[in-house]
């Protein structure tokens, strides 16, 4: 009985880590994003939009919120790029350094390349932008 207990436990434990590690996206909050940020390349505040993608400025693999306030379009280039750096970089217990900086253009601590936005937001960009 003991070993059926712990078992369970087993289980239940691992169960609750797989749900916490891949957070689920809001569609209801993409498509407000939309509503509010129209398609660059077809003005469109819904549906497709082809050669970009939404992104999360911080990541939600990084502890950033699934809402519109953290969302930009992206092309699906630098997409896939940020995508890249976004597995590596954002695993907890990853130690934190001061951004560089590169002609306006930075470096954050997880190897992200962006520049600051109206409101102080970030928007990223291509890694070669950094690279200078």
């Amino acid at each position: 009985m003991k070993k059926l207990l712990i078992s369970i436990f087993i289980i239940l434990a691992l169960a609750a880590s797989a749900v916490e590690a891949k957070q689920e996206r809001s569609q209801a909050a993409k498509d407000l994003f939309k509503r509010s940020h129209p398609c660059p390349s077809n003005g469109n505040d819904h549906g497709s939009c082809p050669g970009y993608v939404i992104d999360h400025v911080e990541p939600l693999a990084c502890g950033g919120k699934d809402a519109p306030e953290n969302m930009q379009w992206q092309t699906e280039t630098e997409g896939k790029a940020k995508d890249k750096w976004e597995r590596k970089g954002c695993q907890v217990g990853q130690p934190h350094s001061a951004p560089t900086q590169n002609n306006g253009y930075y470096t954050g601590p997880r190897g992200g390349c962006y520049t600051l936005i109206a409101g102080g937001k970030k928007r990223y960009v291509a890694h070669s932008f950094c690279r200078g």
